[in-house]
């Protein structure tokens, strides 16, 4: 192309502003736009799972200084899945269920906070990233231009549109109206609050190192440590200081999961502090010492998710526009693998792009390879992230 290629990129979750940073480092012209209002208008989640796949997609896509950020403000190794019996006074853990496959239910990787690495995926891009621009839809021209248009009435127009716009995806809705999401009638309301000593003795020894789901108790309810191995702010000052982040120390992150009938459906717009009070509703009856972490949590980080998974669909025709992460392959969160497969995704879509911008491949010759190996790995991530919560949510925890 004798023009500079020019990435329009919806949604600045993990995958989206991955993508970003690798295309921006290679010169294309690529703009980011986010429907929320500011990167801390929301609570959008605290701990992710980042295994191998994760961690070579930030390799490839981070320059240097922030990939090295990101490695020293992980968090302790993630290694396995636990299951903790919450009946009686002692908590104690209790063999998991083999999954149909025979694997282990997660790959070994480390804890690391979501609104760290957010943050540092955000370093470097000023004037790349836009806050307060909602996707509605898109047109197409002869030439091979995409239009996006977003609620505010303005439009910006490339070369390439990517949704990177999460389960909801708007962009999906239009590129790919046959593409569906099954509810699995399941909302999460999940928080985080401080490490005290009570809360360290109330739990087992090996929650150190893993991620716990807890039976025995109405709701459902998920809980692990968050541990840095250095704290992010004083961390950041010294290896990048254009970055700020705002972690401010080690936490445990939880989350309840109950069917959707026990919510109203304007619960998942609530505030924090109010959904706070609704999961406090929810575990009146809960272990004291699980209801303990909801009750010493920080209410205005609370959040709500409803899980959903995307039903498989048939290989398309490429275009100019396409999809990463969980716009395209949203899956539950049982097996770790939805922050991992975006991250892959963006960088797999990253390398296909720079070989437009270096003139050695059409656009839509890149666009087809990188869709025909995201569908491959994607699908097979959502099938075994579906056959694991099957099998130890639906059958064991309530």
């Amino acid at each position: 192309m004798n023009e500079p290629l020019r990435v329009l990129i919806a949604g600045a979750g993990l995958g989206g502003l991955c993508l970003a940073q690798r295309l921006h480092q290679a010169g294309v012209d690529v703009l980011v736009l986010e429907r929320d209002a500011g990167p801390y208008s929301r609570a959008q989640g605290h701990r992710v799972h980042i295994d191998q796949r994760g961690e070579d997609a930030l390799r490839a896509c981070l320059p240097g200084p922030l990939f090295e950020l990101y490695q020293a403000t992980r968090g302790q190794p993630s290694e396995r899945m636990m299951l903790i019996n919450a009946e009686g006074a002692r908590l104690q853990e209790v063999p998991l269920p083999a999954l149909p496959d025979g694997t282990s239910i997660i790959r070994t990787g480390r804890a690391v906070s979501r609104n760290t690495l957010r943050e540092i995926l955000l370093g470097g891009l000023d004037g790349v990233v836009r806050f307060g621009k909602a996707f509605t839809r898109y047109e197409q021209d002869g030439g091979g231009q995409v239009r996006a248009w977003f609620a505010d009435g303005t439009s910006e127009s490339g070369d390439v549109l990517v949704g990177a716009d999460g389960i909801g995806s708007a962009v999906r809705g239009q590129r790919l109206p046959q593409a569906r999401v099954e509810d699995l009638e399941i909302r999460w309301i999940g928080g985080k609050g401080p490490i005290t000593g009570e809360i360290e003795r109330s739990l087992p020894d090996g929650l150190e190192h893993a991620f716990a789901a807890v039976t025995g108790m109405d709701p459902a309810m998920m809980i692990g440590y968050m541990r840095f191995e250095n704290q992010p702010r004083p961390t950041a000052e010294h290896l990048a200081p254009d970055v700020l982040l705002t972690d401010t120390g080690d936490f445990v992150m939880w989350a309840i999961t109950v069917h959707r009938d026990r919510l109203d459906a304007s619960d998942a717009h609530l505030p924090g502090p109010e959904l706070h009070r609704r999961a406090l509703d929810l575990t009146a009856d809960a272990h004291p010492a699980m209801r303990r972490i909801i009750e010493r949590s920080w209410p205005e980080q609370t959040f709500h998710l409803s899980i959903g998974t995307t039903l498989p669909i048939p290989a398309w025709v490429s275009d100019h526009v396409t999809l990463l992460g969980d716009a395209v392959h949203a899956m539950p969160p049982s097996r770790g693998s939805g922050a991992n497969t975006a991250l892959s995704d963006a960088a797999d879509l990253a390398r296909h792009l720079i070989t437009v911008q270096q003139g050695s491949s059409t656009l839509l010759e890149a666009i087809s390879a990188y869709e025909r190996a995201m569908i491959e790995r994607g699908f097979a991530a959502v099938e075994s992230s579906t056959s694991a919560i099957e099998a130890i949510a639906r059958k064991i925890i309530r």
